[in-house]
């Protein structure tokens, strides 16, 4: 049963469900007398674009560069602070829309308009009196549909709630006693007016100057009288709800209004017709049904997750897991929206936790690992249309701070593209991979997809983001070629005279991104027709994974000692994942890769949600499925929120992407040329069977398996070709062909 169940509304934003189609999204809570709706659009933004490349930063770079060489660590960072990091410090960031409130007056005292004003910042638990009964809320996660039932003081309420990506519209039925309908957006008031007898605007500007917006509400059925700009409602009405900014719209508010129209003519039950539809298709795609305790599925969400917290076994909870980070993909995430932010789009500070903008040293592109593997490739392009808009910014920072061509990308980005460095903390501040990182998911779409289209537009961003390093690159004195200034995120490292640094040339992880890059380009750029020489020349001069005398992979090019063994960032492992350099082949580095592992495990590493997520996925790349299966209990043990949501702490959406693509890569494979079934099966995974996960070379694979082994995978081939097993079975196949794989058997059906 694909669906979180709650007995008890939400008392606080950890605990309400998401809505979304992509742009504007939903946290829904749930309340027996004040429902509260808190929403976001996507591009609602502080301030607007700003030129923040240091003027000084090409003047000083051969010096900054000449103080590392020489290991003037201190002297180097000090110069960093000044010359390299951002004139304006901070990016823009992400703010919430308003809160959509329904009062029911009969049932709650009188509230004035002052007591709703911040309900972020309100224990919501008061409302849900004692006396309600048979409570029940609700998140299908094949339709999106958010329902909510009880009974109050001899009356039935039911709401069904529901955010639209075909129509753009949030959606809502009621039936219950009479109640009434607010627009609120915290302390930072707008202009609320009425449009007619039935529609509320609330519009304004984000902070500093940010982009305008516009939420507008409308009751399209049922009994509705205005009261200044509060719509009173009979209790049996339909309420549709639309949001609109300035960064897509020349007026947002008539944008808004024309939303509403559109959606009014089509009537409820035809948007909930279209939307279910529309969701039920990306949905069905793929499911994982781990065979699980049925007794459990009766339980509400926030009871097995308690549960799992105690110690107990829920393997029919990892199936609900899996499916809600594709939920949560789908919803945050859609053609033509922007690609989603460390938050998705759901968020309810004016000043979020980072900005809720791209963090883009590990956490936005973990927000797409599932993407391909899990069957929602289209949900990928975001991101891909979003490195266009920072391309020209990063043509701009290359030249500017570097003298250099191609484009660059520092570890922080936001809606407009904003390429330059981001705070003025060295330990991240200086770091030079985003872009290469981000072109990283080009090659992944195309290997999983196989659309030479798509390729051929993308490829040139790729050749880019490696042109700058052909220029940049410094020569270190083992005749290694390296990144400078950089560093390992986020993380210090200890001389040894005792001094700690975090300014480095030569982070490992530098290197490995940089070897899957110029090998993409290379490989890509021949099936192209490009001349890809100048790369050819630099690869064999990349230093490659590198193993210390304690048998770990380094994390810079020498052996220093760490500041924090169990550190978050498990930086100098990208090799291992989301890179394909360490493979099982590879017995020393593979040996390695688990020996670091280990050691930032038994160090305290993996403390936030995300740092847990990328674990799992390590584990899964080196064969353990118990261990997988371990730092999964964990995660959802230690950083999981009662609506399943990731706790960095706080919130922060990377997990569950993060974990949702771990557990398919503990069932399927395909980064080494070759599919790997069953990777990383726990043992306590006995029975299961999973449908519609995808592999590299446009395969499409049902897999089953009884008694912790293969029964039987079946893969549907999106192309002619060759499906290549790790165990050397082989198999040639045309388009649409359907192959069977058992332990014993390799056949066309």
């Amino acid at each position: 049963m694909n669906k979180l169940y709650y007995s008890a509304p939400a008392a606080s934003w950890n605990e309400a469900l998401p809505l979304g189609n992509g742009r504007l999204g939903a946290m829904v809570f749930g309340g027996a007398t004040l429902e509260r709706i808190q929403l976001n659009e996507e591009s609602l933004w502080s301030g607007g674009f700003e030129d923040r490349v240091n003027p000084s930063a090409r003047e000083y770079m051969p010096r900054l560069r000449e103080l590392i060489a020489q290991g003037r660590i201190g002297e180097a960072e000090k110069l960093a602070l000044r010359a390299f990091a951002a004139a304006a410090d901070d990016e823009r960031h992400y703010e919430p829309l308003a809160d959509l409130v329904l009062y029911f007056t009969e049932d709650s005292p009188a509230v004035s308009l002052h007591a709703v004003r911040n309900l972020a910042k309100k224990d919501l638990s008061g409302c849900f009196p004692a006396e309600t009964e048979n409570y029940a809320r609700s998140l299908d996660l094949a339709t999106g549909l958010h329902q909510v039932s009880y009974s109050l003081r001899g009356a039935e309420f039911r709401r069904e709630t529901f955010v639209s990506a075909p129509d753009q519209v949030l959606c809502l039925r009621t039936s219950g006693r009479p109640y009434d309908v607010l627009l609120r957006r915290g302390s930072q008031v707008g202009r609320m007016y009425a449009a007619d007898g039935r529609t509320v605007v609330l519009c304004g500007c984000a902070a500093n100057g940010g982009v305008s917006y516009a939420c507008a509400v409308r009751v399209i059925r049922g009994e509705v009288k205005l009261i200044g700009a509060t719509l009173c409602c009979g209790g049996d009405n339909d309420i549709l709800c639309a949001g609109a900014t300035g960064y897509d719209h020349e007026d947002p508010v008539q944008a808004a209004l024309d939303m509403l129209d559109k959606a009014e003519q089509k009537g409820y039950e035809a948007l909930r017709e279209a939307h279910a539809a529309d969701l039920s298709a990306v949905m069905d795609r793929c499911a994982l049904e781990i065979k699980a305790d049925p007794a459990l599925e009766a339980l509400p969400t926030d009871q097995r997750l308690e549960r799992v917290k105690q110690g107990e076994t829920d393997a029919g909870l990892i199936n609900v897991y899996f499916q809600y980070g594709r939920y949560l993909l789908a919803c945050s995430s859609r053609p033509g929206t922007l690609p989603a932010n460390l938050q998705g789009i759901w968020n309810q500070e004016f000043e979020p936790p980072w900005g809720s903008k791209y963090t883009i040293n590990i956490n936005t592109q973990m927000n797409y690992w599932p993407a391909e593997i899990c069957n929602l490739p289209e949900m990928h392009l975001p991101l891909f249309d979003h490195l266009k808009r920072m391309l020209p910014h990063g043509r701009k920072v290359a030249r500017d701070m570097y003298g250099a061509s191609g484009w660059v990308a520092h570890h922080n980005t936001d809606i407009w593209g904003d390429c330059a460095p981001q705070d003025s903390y060295i330990a991240s501040t200086v770091w030079q991979m985003g872009a290469a990182w981000l072109c990283l998911h080009i090659p992944v779409h195309y290997e999983y997809t196989l659309d030479r289209n798509f390729l051929r537009e993308y490829y040139p961003l790729m050749k880019e983001s490696a042109a700058f390093f052909a220029d940049t690159l410094t020569e270190d004195r083992d005749g290694y070629l390296g990144v400078s200034p950089s560093c390992s995120p986020e993380n210090t490292y200890i001389l040894s005279d005792g001094e700690q640094g975090r300014l480095c040339g030569d982070a490992a992880m530098d290197a490995q991104i940089l070897r899957e890059l110029f090998t993409a380009v290379i490989k890509y750029g021949h099936e192209l027709g490009e001349d890809v020489s100048a790369f050819e020349a630099i690869l064999p001069r990349l230093r490659t994974v590198q193993i210390s005398p304690r048998g770990t992979i380094m994390e810079w090019g020498q052996d220093y000692g760490e500041a924090e063994i169990g550190h978050r960032h498990i930086s100098h492992l990208f090799a291992l994942h989301p890179g394909s350099q360490i493979t099982p082949g590879q017995a020393d580095v593979f040996a390695a890769a688990h020996a670091t592992l280990e050691r930032r495990l038994s160090h305290g590493g993996g403390h936030t949600g995300w740092s847990r997520a990328w674990i799992i996925n390590f584990y899964a790349r080196l064969l353990d499925g118990d261990s997988c299966r371990q730092h999964l209990n964990a995660l959802l043990s230690r950083s999981t929120l009662p609506n399943l949501l990731d706790n960095h702490p706080p919130f922060q959406i990377d997990g569950n992407f993060g974990a949702t693509a771990a557990i398919a890569q503990m069932l399927l494979q395909s980064h080494e040329g070759k599919i790997r079934l069953l990777p990383a099966l726990p043992g306590e995974w006995q029975e299961g069977c999973v449908r519609g996960l995808r592999a590299r070379g446009g395969y499409q694979a049902d897999i089953r398996w009884a008694g912790g082994r293969l029964e039987e995978a079946v893969f549907t081939a999106g192309t002619e070709g060759e499906l290549q097993l790790t165990d050397g079975r082989s198999i040639r196949h045309r388009k649409g062909d359907r192959i069977r794989v058992t332990a014993d058997t390799l056949e066309l059906i």
